[in-house]
């Protein structure tokens, strides 16, 4: 079963086209379709990143908080001693 947020990249924004009743409204429909055609598709800006930090856990080289806070000590120790 794929998460909600597999689920989502998956799919496709579709804009249907609503049904015209008068001239204005294939007028105004034409616009709209010509400017729809102009937005470039892609997929979430943060899709790839999620990706990348899912490998990271998958590889155990993901930075989590408390590598970050050993790293800080380590540094912390090796700039309070004497020379």
């Amino acid at each position: 079963m794929k998460s909600d947020m597999a689920r989502r990249a998956d799919e496709k924004i579709r804009i249907e086209k609503p049904v015209i009743r008068n001239p204005e409204d294939e007028k105004l429909w034409r616009e709209v379709h010509k400017f729809a055609q102009l937005v470039p598709f892609e997929l979430e800006p943060n899709m790839g990143r999620l990706e990348e930090i899912k490998e990271e856990i998958k590889k155990g080289t993901y930075i989590t908080p408390e590598v970050i806070e050993e790293t800080a000590a380590r540094l912390a120790i090796r700039f309070m001693r004497p020379e």
